[in-house]
């Protein structure tokens, strides 16, 4: 039988991805951005394979007690250019795109937290197969991650200077 701890941390990163997706899902719908639109949905359709993966390494799991080694991921998305997420005059129409940089934050922290997460379990877990797969689904976090945090570093300042606010 399959150790507690390994099935309710797969249930936790279930839950997990199926909170991303739906984030990610909504926030392609609701951006007005259209490259924005694209990435979203690219961000969803990531934490939907993930949440595939994870679902069959669960149910190999509960059939027969073992790491599943043939469950991978594959290879990341990857985020191009000095605006990996919105188009390039994206900033010069930031002062009413309130959501879009609340969609950014909000990402950046859903990412931050899955990173932790996933570190946490193939830290813990003993099975070799496991690490591998919790290393690249950490992996793939930190792409999204990066990503983002690179977008908001590319926008934040003027979004701020726009709503004439410093947050110190």
């Amino acid at each position: 039988m399959p150790n507690e701890d390994i099935l309710k941390g797969l249930k936790t990163a279930l839950e997990t991805e199926m909170n991303g997706i739906e984030f990610y899902r909504i926030a392609a719908e609701k951006t007005a951005d259209t490259k924005a639109k694209g990435v979203f949905q690219i961000l969803a359709n990531d934490e939907a394979l993930h949440f595939i993966e994870l679902k069959k390494q669960n149910d190999a799991l509960l059939k027969t007690g073992k790491w599943d080694p043939a469950i991978v991921l594959g290879k990341p998305s990857e985020f191009k250019g000095a605006s990996p997420i919105f188009s390039d005059d994206f900033k010069s129409r930031i002062r009413d795109r309130h959501f879009e940089m609340s969609a950014l934050s909000i990402g950046a922290l859903l990412e931050t937290n899955s990173i932790d997460f996933y570190r946490q379990m193939k830290d813990t877990s003993k099975d070799p197969n496991a690490k591998r797969f919790f290393a690249d689904l950490q992996s793939w976090e930190e792409k999204h991650l990066d990503a983002i945090v690179k977008q908001l570093d590319l926008v934040k300042e003027e979004f701020w200077q726009n709503a004439h606010w410093q947050p110190y």
